[in-house]
C-alpha cells in the first residue's frame, strides 16, 4: 500500500498551462533543433550535449550523469524533502531513414531522421522538467532520463546495467509515447501488458551452391526458404494461446548473388517475432526454431540462428496504472480504455521489470502519417498535454510511499480529489 506524504495538491492544469504557454517557444526550439540533427541508436552523444546544453540553461539539477549507459543523460532536481525518486523518461535515437517532409526543420543528415517521435519525446521531457523547476515536488526528487538506443532495444538495459544507475535511487519509472491513428491528444493506457515482447530472429540456410543448370548437384536453399515464410505466418494461430499479439512478420530475405548461372547454396532470412507476454515468446521462437530445422532438414541443409534486438514486454504495474489514474483525474484529461495491446514493442519494459511505473499512448492524430513512415513528423500540439501528464503523474509518485501491507494507491482522495 502506498500512503501520502504531504497534504498539499498539485497546480492545477490552467496553472501549468499557463507556465509553459510562455516557454513554449523555446521547448520548440530544442525540439527542432533535434530533429535538425538526428543521431543513430548508439551514436547519440551530439543529441545528449544538445539537451545537456538546454537544460543548464533553465534548470538547476541537484546531479548530472552523462554517458549514462553510453550516450544517455540524467538530471536530477531534488526538492529538497525526502522522498520518492520517479524517473521520466525519453528517447534520444532517431531511424536510419531519410526525411521527405518538406519542413523548415527537416533533417540535415542524409538517411537519418526523427521518425518515431523521440525528438517530441525529449521535448516533452524537458517542458516537464521546466514544471519541475517552477513548480517543485512536494518530496523526494525527479530523474529526467535521456535514454539511448530504444530503437535496438538495448538502451534501456545499458541504462540499468551502467555501475551509475543506482545511485539515482529511483522508485518510480513514467513514460509515453506518441501514436498516429488516435485522435490527438487522447490517452489510452491500461494495468498489465501495454506492448508485447518482441526479438529478431535470423536464420542462415546452408545447403551447397551448384551450376544453375544441374541444381540437383547442390542443395539450393529456395524452396526450404519459401516453405518456411508460408508456414511461419500461421504459427501463433497454430501455437493458439498468443491471442492477436502473436505475430512473424518476415523483414529480410538474402540469397546468392545476381547472376544466372549460380544455383546458390546459402540464404539469410530475418523475421520479426512479437507476443503479449515474454513467456510467449520464447516459446513462439523455439516453435520457429524447431520448425525451421526441421523443414531444413528435409532439404539437407543446415540452419544457424541468431537472436537481434530483443524487447521484453511493457507491463504496467497495478500501483503506477492508478498514479496514472490519479493525475489524469487531477488534470481532467479524459482517457479511453484498451481492449487490445499495441502491436509495437517497447524496451521501456526494462524499467518496469525492476520499477513499479506505468507506460501510456498520446494520440497524435487519425490523419498523422504512421510512425517510421518518411512523412511522419511529431505533433508538436502534443508537447503540452504530455509534459502535464508526465509532471502531474511524478507528483502523485512523489508524494506517496509505500507501506508495509499490501493493497493500492492510498493518498488524500476522500471526495475524488487527489
Amino acid at each position: 500500500m502506498l500512503k501520502p506524504v504531504s497534504e498539499i495538491q498539485p497546480p492545477q492544469a490552467e496553472e501549468l498551462e499557463d507556465f509553459l504557454a510562455q516557454r513554449l517557444s523555446e521547448v520548440l526550439e530544442l525540439r527542432w533543433d533535434l530533429h535538425r540533427n538526428p543521431c543513430l541508436s548508439g551514436d547519440e552523444q551530439d543529441s545528449a550535449d544538445r539537451v545537456n546544453a538546454w537544460l543548464k540553461e533553465r534548470l538547476q539539477p541537484a546531479d548530472v550523469l552523462e554517458k549514462l549507459g553510453g550516450t544517455g543523460l540524467a538530471v536530477v532536481l531534488d526538492s529538497g524533502k525526502p522522498g520518492s525518486t520517479v524517473l521520466l523518461r525519453a528517447e534520444l535515437d532517431a531511424l536510419p531513414m531519410s526525411d521527405l517532409a518538406e519542413l523548415p526543420h527537416c533533417s540535415r543528415r542524409p538517411g537519418i531522421a526523427h521518425k518515431c517521435g523521440h525528438d517530441g519525446h525529449t521535448a516533452i521531457v524537458s517542458a516537464a522538467g521546466l514544471l519541475l523547476q517552477q513548480f517543485p515536488l512536494p518530496a523526494g526528487k525527479a530523474v529526467l532520463l535521456y535514454q539511448p538506443a530504444e530503437e535496438t532495444g538495448c538502451g534501456a538495459r545499458q541504462v540499468l546495467a551502467d555501475p551509475r544507475f543506482p545511485q539515482l535511487g529511483a522508485d518510480w519509472a513514467f513514460g509515453l509515447h506518441n501514436v498516429p491513428g488516435l485522435p490527438v491528444g487522447q490517452i489510452q493506457y491500461r494495468v498489465g501488458s501495454l506492448c508485447p515482447a518482441s526479438e529478431g530472429l535470423e536464420i542462415k540456410v546452408v545447403g551447397a551452391p551448384s551450376h544453375a543448370s544441374e541444381p540437383q548437384k547442390g542443395r539450393n536453399p529456395a524452396l526450404a526458404l519459401s516453405q518456411m515464410i508460408a508456414n511461419f505466418s500461421g504459427l501463433p494461430t497454430e501455437l493458439g494461446g498468443l491471442n492477436s499479439a502473436g505475430l512473424v512478420t518476415t523483414t529480410h530475405i538474402q540469397m546468392g548473388e545476381k547472376d544466372f548461372g549460380i544455383s546458390p547454396g546459402e540464404a539469410v532470412a530475418c523475421f520479426t517475432v512479437r507476443a503479449e507476454t515474454n513467456r510467449k515468446l520464447h516459446d513462439l521462437v523455439e516453435a520457429l526454431r524447431a520448425r525451421a530445422s526441421l523443414i531444413g532438414s528435409s532439404y539437407g541443409l543446415q540452419m544457424e540462428f541468431t537472436r537481434h534486438d530483443p524487447f521484453p514486454a511493457t507491463v504496467n504495474t497495478p500501483e503506477g496504472t492508478e498514479v496514472l489514474h490519479r493525475a489524469f483525474h487531477h488534470l481532467g484529461y479524459p482517457t479511453q480504455g484498451m481492449e487490445a495491446i499495441f502491436p509495437w514493442s517497447e524496451d521501456f519494459g526494462e524499467f518496469l521489470m525492476r520499477l513499479p511505473g506505468a507506460f501510456f499512448a498520446l494520440g497524435a492524430g487519425l490523419d498523422c502519417p504512421p510512425l517510421h513512415s518518411y512523412e511522419y513528423d511529431f505533433p508538436d500540439q502534443l508537447i503540452t498535454k504530455g509534459a502535464l501528464a508526465l509532471y502531474t503523474a511524478a507528483w502523485v509518485a512523489a508524494s506517496s510511499r509505500k507501506a508495509s501491507c499490501s493493497g493500492g494507491l492510498s493518498l488524500r482522495n476522500p471526495k475524488g480529489s487527489l
